[in-house]
């Protein structure tokens, strides 16, 4: 018999392998270190540029709102019906950048032709600004404006009215004025770079932001009909850096990133000194930004873009610390070192270690119970059997073994028992392989066999598989006890039954199937029919769970009669199926295929419903019996199933009567007897069928609540004639008066025989002579009394 695999033996090594695992773990560790150190700068410098990128989004937005306020105020000239007033410009303005830093001054310049000079002047003194008159800017002083076309002179302002900014004359001075003009224009906000201007407090650098002002209502399509409809400018002069810095306060500034901006290149010159910084402009800090490397982005003020550079503040979190790498490092040596001694010890063990892995590879391909081999040992042979030497040609036989009876011992006399049984049953198979068969046990009672090819494999399978019964069958001295068990085979053949171990797999089981479906304790060689048997099987059992889906079931009853009075007294219950296209189809041909299956369940509650429905409809006298399956039995709902339907229905439960066969109640004694109990405490009635053709009616009728018992059929056929049948029912009628139940007796089909159970005092008869089973609507047709013809015998 074939073996499982046996390992080989490990042999001793050297210290060598610990010092290339050192070499090699060295190398791997620095390696390692470097790329984690990578790593670490790229994700420091992602996440630096991240945040970076926000700092001067959040900039770039406070600007934005900055320049929005200033817009407001164009939208108070354009959008006035009257002119608006000094107080309102000053009031408005103060109110629209109050809490806002960084706003030096803002100012309203309107356009002034030469004619309305003298009025403007007149009126800013009577506004209270001291002696104002239009001036012009000439190399950074301020004089009477001479006569010109048009001024934009500054008019209102937030400004002190004693400040000399009032009055002055944007026109007369060229950078001021290029500005305007391209606001105007192009009806945008235009801006002039820094390092132009200062405030008159401190000497601050500021910035000029112009909006250009339209007349209400007025066209601005074109560049002619902007200058054309030009009211006038409002300008804004804003401290950048305090600006910047007043935006960074009110957002959530990081401490970890250094920032600067620089203003544009004013005429073609690049400035060299940052508009604003967020740490102090140290060397040190100059130094760091032209060491690089950093981070650039653009801030974009009205029609102006600012360079903004930004670098990780020193000691910040946004600095590479290089954590990672040196924990990998400190880590990839301490692996190296511990694999290195590892390795080294090892070589000393190689010996034990090598066993222990053969004792893993046992157990791995081992039945511990049996001490077979198991189900993955087998399957590995047989996919290796088509191509393995011992095998002659490819030809070789699979042969399914399951053990009869097992159960029994297993539940009678315990596991311990049926293990002790499952070893012995191992032995004697060994025993009747010989070299070159592989045996194991698949799980539970089943085993299986590859029996190596012979040049006659069809009868070395049969004489195998018939030595394996006879062995089998005898018997086996358990501790105390002598048992007797035996054995269905199915055997399979390759390559006649094909190639494929699942095909062969499954055609010994289909084999062993019809082994145990033929009575046990015998083998079967596996037929193409068996597949087609199957095939038609599984496609009967489609047609059945379509068939409960759709309801294409009826049922029909069969009444049975009073036999003294002749009047029907109830109906059973029996199925029928209509299918499409086999037409009616008899209960045999699918009732076992629903049991095993479990489709019986879902059919026997649609039974139940439709019977107590159906009966609804019948005199008050007449009942309605309904036969349960074992399968049904076990039902845990099965109580609840029958009360609903009677509920539903509103059929009285004394007028159902449930019929129950003896092998039911074989098994789960206590059990079966509580739900009898229930049934019996609302009214139902019991009825004990196919009475005299099991194992242990008498017991049933004393532990049971019966109400009835019915005759099997076949007692019936030799009633007339032989006088032993008719003694038969005799003693049950007697014993149905003594434990007050009433008897039925089901087969009649002669006019004699209903005399016969007549004169034994048999209380109800059924059977084609009474009538056949027909659907609820046949049988209201029906008479309600039975009348037999004496003349038709």
């Amino acid at each position: 018999m074939v073996e499982r695999r046996k390992a080989p033996a490990a042999r001793s090594g050297s210290y060598r392998p610990g010092w290339v695992a050192a070499a090699v773990g060295l190398l791997l560790t620095l390696a390692a270190a470097y790329a984690v150190a990578r790593w670490e700068r790229r994700v420091t410098w992602t996440e630096f540029e991240g945040v970076a990128a926000t700092q001067l989004l959040e900039m770039q937005n406070g600007v934005n709102e900055y320049l929005g306020r200033l817009v407001t105020l164009r939208t108070l000239f354009e959008s006035a019906n009257e002119e608006v007033t000094r107080s309102e410009f000053e009031v408005f303005g103060s109110r629209l950048f109050e809490n806002h830093p960084g706003v030096l001054r803002v100012h309203w310049l309107p356009k002034v032709y030469r004619k309305e000079r003298a009025e403007f002047e007149a009126a800013a003194v009577n506004d209270g600004i001291p002696s104002y008159h239009f001036k012009s800017l000439s190399n950074g002083t301020l004089a009477v404006a001479p006569d010109d076309e048009v001024y934009f002179p500054v008019f209102f302002s937030t400004e002190p009215k004693i400040s000399q900014v009032y009055g002055m004359d944007y026109f007369t001075d060229p950078i001021r004025w290029t500005a305007l003009e391209r606001a105007r224009d192009n009806d945008t906000v235009t801006v002039t770079p820094t390092r132009l201007f200062k405030n008159d407090n401190a000497g601050i650098h500021g910035v000029l932001v112009v909006v250009p002002v339209y007349v209400k209502g007025t066209s601005r399509f074109t560049v002619a009909d902007r200058r054309r409809n030009l009211n006038g400018f409002v300008m804004g002069m804003f401290d950048l850096g305090q600006l910047l810095q007043s935006i960074r306060s009110d957002t959530a500034e990081s401490t970890a990133v250094v920032l600067i901006a620089y203003p544009p290149a004013v005429a073609g010159m690049v400035q060299s000194q940052p508009d604003y910084s967020s740490v102090p402009a140290t060397s040190r800090t100059m130094q760091a930004f032209a060491k690089g490397p950093y981070w650039s982005g653009a801030l974009k003020i009205a029609d102006a873009s600012w360079q903004v550079q930004a670098i990780p503040a020193a000691g910040g979190h946004l600095t590479v610390r290089y954590d990672r790498a040196l924990t990998v490092l400190m880590a990839g040596c301490a692996v190296t070192i511990f694999l290195a001694v590892y390795l080294g010890m090892a070589s000393r063990n190689s010996r034990e270690l090598a066993l222990a892995n053969r004792r893993v590879l046992e157990l791995a391909q081992t039945d511990i119970l049996t001490g077979l081999p198991n189900r993955a040992f087998f399957l590995e042979q047989l996919k290796r059997a088509g191509s393995d030497p011992r095998y002659l040609r490819g030809v070789f036989s699979v042969l399914m073994l399951d053990l009869d009876r097992f159960k029994n011992v297993n539940d009678s006399l315990g596991h311990a028992a049926g293990d002790a049984l499952l070893r012995q049953v191992a032995i004697r198979l060994r025993s009747a392989l010989r070299e070159g068969d592989v045996l194991a046990r698949l799980g539970g009672d089943e085993f299986a066999i590859i029996q190596a090819g012979r040049y006659d494999q069809r009868a070395s399978s049969i004489d195998l598989a018939s030595r394996i019964s006879k062995l089998i069958a005898e018997p086996f001295e358990l501790p105390g006890h002598q048992v007797e068990i035996g054995t269905s085979i199915g055997i399979s053949m390759a390559p006649g039954h094909g190639e494929d171990r699942e095909q062969l797999l499954k055609k010994a089981d289909l084999a062993l199937y019809r082994s145990k479906s033929a009575g046990r304790n015998c083998f079967t060689l596996y037929d193409e029919v068996m597949s087609v048997e199957l095939e038609a099987r599984n496609t009967l059992e489609g047609d059945l769970r379509d068939a409960i889906a759709r309801c294409l079931f009826e049922v029909h009853y069969q009444p049975y009669f009073d036999v003294q009075t002749g009047r029907r007294r109830g109906a059973e219950a029996l199925i029928r199926w209509r299918h499409p296209t086999r037409g009616l189809i008899p209960p045999d041909q699918f009732i076992p295929l629903a049991e095993e299956t479990g489709l019986i369940v879902p059919l026997g509650e649609w039974i139940i419903r439709q019977a107590c429905d159906d009966a609804t409809l019948w005199p008050a006298d007449t009942r309605v019996s309904i036969n349960l399956s074992p399968v049904q039995f076990k039902q845990a709902e099965l109580f609840d199933v029958i009360e609903i339907a009677l509920r539903n229905s509103g059929l009285p439960p004394e007028r159902l009567e449930i019929e129950i066969t003896e092998s039911v109640l074989l098994e789960r004694a206590a059990e079966n007897l509580a739900f009898m109990e229930r049934l019996s405490s609302i009214g139902v009635s019991l009825a004990l069928d196919d009475f005299g053709t099991g194992y242990s009616s008498l017991s049933c009728l004393t532990t049971f609540p019966f109400n009835k018992i019915k005759i099997d059929k076949s007692f019936m056929g030799n009633l007339t004639a032989r006088y032993e049948s008719s003694a038969i029912i005799s003693s049950v009628v007697t014993l149905a008066r003594g434990l007050d139940m009433s008897v039925t007796a089901e087969g009649v089909e002669t006019v004699q025989q209903l005399d016969g159970l007549k004169t034994l005092g048999v209380n109800f008869a059924q059977g084609y002579l009474l009538g056949r089973p027909v659907t609820a609507v046949e049988l209201e047709k029906q008479p309600l009394v039975f009348r037999p013809h004496r003349d038709a015998a």
